[in-house]
């Protein structure tokens, strides 16, 4: 059973991959789509009645959920030709100031949720399948009032850089993706549009899923979308960190309570 998996597939740059992944790939057996929120999952499914959706209701921050979905592919023993592990949170503000809830979902999630899946799918992917690992332009330099998430992002590049060389002889590819700024909700939900955050251009979200699928198929370790923050990535490597910090703060940008 060949099969086709996207975490954080409810909503925002997720949902997008899973419209992409099932135009592009139409002749895959099933499209496992994962997330938080059972209903939406279903509401997806049935949108798309034509497609064989399994729909599986995970909240990847809780060790619990890693078991259930091992049990699964245990039980189903999928060939994964396509793998968005895209499942991320974001929490802005100071940190000493920050819940403690709140660090543990983000790290819990956008670490270990996105370290375990990589895990549990990679045995069950073979030559010429991979998997796309949602990044951040956020992992290029450290960011003020957003410290929790740009450390875990530069976590998450530093591992899909690793397992793309580790996965690469034997025709798995493993690519990273760094989006910028997108037109969704947990972006609406955790900043404001000004200050630095005024100068970043949105991305088209329906191209950079396309674009990002081309690459991979073609082998590509990584893809950041739009000259604009291909820039950005360029600046982050040749000036240092601790100037970078004074310009990458998003104090302005975080909501106030």
């Amino acid at each position: 059973m060949q099969i086709a998996i996207i975490t954080g597939a409810s909503s925002g740059l997720g949902k997008f991959f899973f419209e992409k992944v099932a135009e592009r790939y139409p002749q895959l057996d099933e499209y496992w789509v994962v997330a938080r929120s059972e209903n939406k999952l279903k509401e997806l499914a049935e949108q798309h009645p034509r497609l064989k959706v399994r729909a599986v209701p995970l909240d990847l921050a809780d060790t619990r959920s890693m078991d259930t979905f091992e049990n699964l592919l245990q039980e189903q023993q999928p060939d994964i030709r396509v793998l968005i592990n895209n499942a991320g949170f974001d929490r802005p503000g100071l940190f000493r100031e920050m819940k403690k809830t709140d660090i543990y979902s983000l790290m819990n999630l956008n670490v270990m949720g996105t370290t375990m899946v990589s895990r549990l799918c990679l045995p069950y992917m073979s030559k010429g399948s991979y998997q796309i690992i949602t990044g951040s332009i956020g992992s290029f330099a450290p960011l003020p009032w957003r410290a929790v998430y740009s450390a875990s992002k530069a976590y998450v590049r530093f591992l899909a850089r690793a397992l793309h060389e580790e996965e690469r002889k034997r025709g798995v590819n493993i690519m990273l993706l760094s989006p910028g700024k997108m037109d969704t909700a947990m972006f609406h939900q955790n900043s404001t549009d000004s200050g630095n955050m005024s100068i970043q251009p949105y991305l088209n979200l329906d191209q950079v899923t396309v674009t990002a699928m081309q690459k991979a198929e073609r082998g590509c370790a990584t893809y950041t979308p739009m000259m604009f923050y291909k820039v950005y990535r360029l600046l982050a490597k040749i000036v240092p960190s601790a100037l970078m910090v004074k310009f990458t703060s998003v104090e302005s940008s975080v909501p106030k309570e």
